[in-house]
């Protein structure tokens, strides 16, 4: 059979603006669909963080219940989702025993009970993102081994193990931090939680473990795997990622990866305020723009938006103290010496510093000003 491997949606997540990423989901969904069919897809593995937060918004709810009613009841195939730890899992898994009538199988909470769903030649276990205090409370035979994130994945795995049929095809699907993977600025609680990554050997004897957590699509090893996340959620080292999902085939456990394309691109762009004023092409992009010429105010920024309509960040020229030979951001103007900011602004402006004469007027307005809010 087919299997196609998915995570990280992130579903509700902001964008700017009280806006979010609905209309990119929107259009990596409609590529999904296409790909189940195109693949005639026999289930479909979402490895955790289908949302942003556990407590979601009526937009990202609503985009969920499209997504699993057209692949599971519309196109006739169904999912196995476990919780991330960005998912409420009780939430994610509310009405399960129900929803498994409509071929939809939810995992929110490690279980006791960690019988997989079996399909043909293969058996599908679910692992939903848990902590050590869960594992050693829900096996208590296992808990003077269970000491950390790592040893209370590796107990789990070996219950599960200790049950599996050999014969069959054995399928994790887990949300969790596999050690010296390379991370995006958008995993920011990869980057945190780097106490709870684990070894990849913890992971033996399954002939794929479907993963989720990191969002750069990338290979563990050749039985594990990141999918990574749909959507590209960071500038930086995301930029230039391939974002897709992953198809195993069980019956000689090859892999593909299908890349899914972009509604927006994702660039970060430096220059002069010209330079960037006449590029092309970046209309549809998300961007971080470094204007090198111009300091950071509204009027740049209004400009700015109305030539490129999806950039999301704006830096403008930094300030050069005059005499001390460093720069700093606009942000750190306030913290410097009232003459030091007059001197570089007239330089700015002026092409030329303040002389002896100027200096002693500023400074008799500044005390000026300075005893006017005492009085007040």
């Amino acid at each position: 059979m087919k299997l196609l491997h998915t995570s990280d949606w992130h579903l509700g997540r902001a964008l700017s603006n009280n806006q979010t990423y609905i209309q990119d989901q929107r259009f990596f969904f409609d590529r999904l669909y296409s790909i189940i069919r195109e693949e005639k897809i026999d289930a479909v593995l979402v490895a955790g963080d289908v949302y942003d937060s556990g407590i979601s918004n009526a937009e990202a709810i609503n985009l969920y219940n499209e997504v699993v009613t057209e692949i599971c009841l519309r196109a006739g195939v169904p999912m196995i989702i476990i919780a991330g730890n960005h998912d409420s899992g009780p939430r994610l898994a509310s009405c399960r025993d129900l929803l498994k009538g409509a071929g939809l199988y939810l995992s929110g909470r490690l279980s006791a009970d960690l019988s997989p769903v079996v399909f043909g030649n293969t058996a599908i276990y679910s692992l939903p993102y848990f902590s050590k205090d869960e594992a050693a409370a829900i096996f208590p035979e296992k808990k003077d081994e269970i000491t950390s994130a790592a040893t209370a994945m590796k107990a789990v795995c070996d219950i599960i193990r200790a049950g599996m049929d050999k014969t069959k095809k054995n399928i994790l699907v887990s949300h969790s931090l596999v050690q010296n993977v390379e991370l995006s600025d958008s995993d920011h609680s990869a980057q945190i939680g780097t106490a709870s990554a684990v070894s990849k050997d913890v992971f033996d004897g399954f002939d794929y473990v479907a993963l989720g957590h990191i969002h750069k699509p990338q290979s563990v090893s050749d039985k594990i795997r990141y999918s990574g996340s749909p959507v590209k959620y960071s500038f930086g080292k995301e930029e230039n990622q391939e974002k897709g999902v992953v198809i195993i085939d069980t019956e000689d456990m090859s892999q593909k990866f299908v890349q899914v394309g972009e509604l927006h691109g994702r660039r970060t762009v430096k220059g002069t305020y010209e330079e960037i004023i006449s590029m092309k092409n970046l209309e549809n992009c998300y961007l971080s723009i470094v204007v090198t010429d111009r300091t950071n105010a509204a009027s740049l920024y209004n400009e700015m938006k109305e030539r490129f309509p999806f950039m999301l960040e704006l830096k403008g020229r930094e300030y050069t103290i005059s005499g001390a030979g460093t720069t700093v951001s606009a942000l750190d103007i306030e913290k410097l010496d009232d003459t030091a900011i007059l001197k570089s602004f007239m330089k700015d402006i002026a092409g030329m510093e303040p002389d002896e004469e100027q200096l002693e007027l500023f400074r008799e307005a500044v005390e000026a000003s300075d005893r006017e809010v005492e009085e007040n």
